[in-house]
């Protein structure tokens, strides 16, 4: 397993979360309550937009459009997680699946493992972890130094954390729900057992 085929599994999730928002016109339906599209970003606006999810929206080429990973990396992270059964494509809608639960039982006892991550440097980025909008108010923070991931565009700045892959700054700006699982995934990467506990549970909530 690599680390971006966590990214592409989270956004799967999202692109299935999004369109049964659609299908319902409210995250409420689905049991979400996530902050409004006014609070979420981290970062200043460069033009960049939402995808709505579509058909397409699953396809390898959307996938690597979304994710900015090639297309080979897409197919390559898709095959590797259907052969440890975090993935396997619905027989009778044709469309990929991911197990939630195995993966989010993963990422809350192995990610911190696997795919480890310790704050650097000063800089400047996009908020994570305890410090991304999705967790305010959930944890309170160890410090003075908040964790970022490095960013042109981010408003804070903090302490560096590199993220599980290099295009995930990019990716999320176009994400809000793929924004808040991976930040959350951070807090459980980086983060003592209180974060790591509060931002499973939420993980959990919103996902299953």
């Amino acid at each position: 397993m690599k680390s971006q085929d966590i990214v592409i599994l989270f956004k799967l999730i999202s692109l299935e979360l999004q369109a049964r928002k659609q299908r319902t016109n409210e995250y409420e339906a689905a049991g979400l309550d996530f902050p409004s599209a006014n609070d979420w970003k981290g970062w200043e606006d460069n033009g960049d937009n939402s995808l709505s999810p579509n058909t397409d929206s699953y396809s390898v080429r959307a996938l690597s459009a979304s994710l900015a990973l090639s297309k080979s990396e897409v197919s390559n992270a898709l095959n590797r997680c259907r052969e440890i059964g975090l993935f396997y494509t619905d027989r009778l809608s044709g469309q990929p699946t991911v197990r939630a639960e195995a993966l989010l039982d993963f990422v809350r006892f192995g990610i911190r493992y696997v795919f480890p991550a310790k704050p650097g440097p000063l800089v400047r980025g996009i908020p994570t972890a305890f410090a991304a909008p999705i967790m305010a108010g959930k944890v309170m923070s160890g410090g003075d130094l908040i964790p970022v991931w490095p960013d042109a565009y981010g408003k804070s700045k903090g302490q560096q954390v590199t993220p599980l892959y290099k295009t995930v700054p990019g990716a999320v700006k176009k994400d809000e729900l793929l924004y808040h699982f991976l930040a959350l995934v951070d807090a459980i990467r980086i983060g003592g057992p209180r974060e790591a506990k509060v931002a499973d549970a939420m993980l959990r909530e919103w996902i299953l």
